[in-house]
């Protein structure tokens, strides 16, 4: 009787069985996302600080996961384009408490080495973050990160 097949077969399965077994599971999420989710955040958006533009072109309603692209206007890096990636999530509302749907994105700024980050709230048809900027090199420890408010618009 052949033992490879089998061996072969075996790890296989096994390869499979950790795969499905160590899947997350969206199905605890604490509340489903609504599918009009979707409509409000796909497009282009902007915001008057630093002029940015994002479109965001995906997002998954199971995970909760963003995907797009981003657009400096300015400065070294305009006109390139770069990964967007992020999250929503949501929560049901709760009496006599604000509810907004969190959301995060992310990028990588190659052509300066720096990472920007935001994170805040999808809220009527903005969106307000908190945007953090992390540098490779400053003249003092404590200034790596850069912090910023922004509110983003949809461009139309």
């Amino acid at each position: 009787m052949p033992t490879k097949p089998l061996l072969s077969c075996a790890l296989a399965l096994s390869m499979v069985w950790s795969a499905r077994s160590s899947a997350i599971d969206y199905s605890k999420r604490i509340q489903p996302l609504d599918p009009a989710l979707r409509n409000r955040l796909i497009g282009k958006w902007t915001n008057p600080v630093d002029k940015v533009v994002i479109e965001i072109t995906s997002v998954d309603l199971s995970s909760g996961q963003l995907k797009g692209k981003e657009w400096p206007t300015t400065g070294q890096a305009a006109g390139d384009e770069h990964e967007l990636v992020g999250w929503v999530s949501a929560a049901p509302l709760r009496d006599n408490f604000d509810n907004v749907i969190p959301i995060s994105f992310s990028t990588t700024l190659y052509e300066y080495g720096t990472l920007p980050v935001w994170a805040g709230f999808l809220r009527d048809d903005n969106i307000v973050t908190m945007h953090y900027l992390i540098w490779p090199n400053k003249t003092y420890s404590w200034d790596h990160i850069s912090t910023f408010q922004e509110t983003w618009t949809r461009m139309r």
